[in-house]
């Protein structure tokens, strides 16, 4: 009976043989192709990541220095405005003293060109050499930067006549 069943069928099982093992074949083809698609994928995947964590770095100092860069406008536009009203400060002590040097002149002008003769020959007769380096001292140590020059800090009285190369 089974010969008659294998004669019958003739080929047939070795053709569903053929095509079990050709199944087979594409099987592990394909199973490979997945593999390898998938490897690369992982690869990809892993440089993604890599990528993604430099740029997440390269944020942060961008962000970095944009904030040190935020704090330096700051404190620049604070010198500026600083030095802007130092500025308006220091125009406006100079026009007072402008001032006041107009009024002295014209003061001192008034004197030179006075009607009494007794004023206007005091007012144009040179001042001694003793008074103009004395004049010249009370000028320099008024100055504030020279206030603690020794020489305008005495702790006793000097007797001796100010130094004229210290002008």
């Amino acid at each position: 009976m089974f010969q008659k069943l294998i004669n019958a069928t003739g080929t047939l099982h070795l053709y569903i043989i053929g095509a079990l093992i050709l199944v087979i074949a594409l099987l592990g083809i394909s199973l490979t192709a997945t593999k390898t698609d998938l490897a690369l994928k992982n690869a990809q995947l892993e440089s993604a990541a890599i990528n993604q964590r430099m740029l997440q770095d390269d944020l942060a100092t961008v962000t970095d220095e944009l904030q040190a860069q935020a704090k330096e406008r700051d404190r620049i536009a604070k010198d500026y405005a600083f030095a802007l009203a130092l500025n308006q400060q220091a125009a406006k002590a100079k026009a007072e003293i402008e001032s006041q040097l107009a009024d002295q002149r014209d003061a001192i002008k008034k004197l030179r060109t006075s009607a009494n003769e007794q004023t206007r020959s005091w007012a144009n007769t040179p001042v001694p050499d003793d008074v103009q380096r004395l004049l010249k001292h009370a000028a320099y140590c008024a100055h504030r930067n020279h206030q603690t020059d020794p020489v305008c800090t005495a702790t006793e009285i000097v007797n001796q006549p100010v130094l004229a190369r210290r002008m």
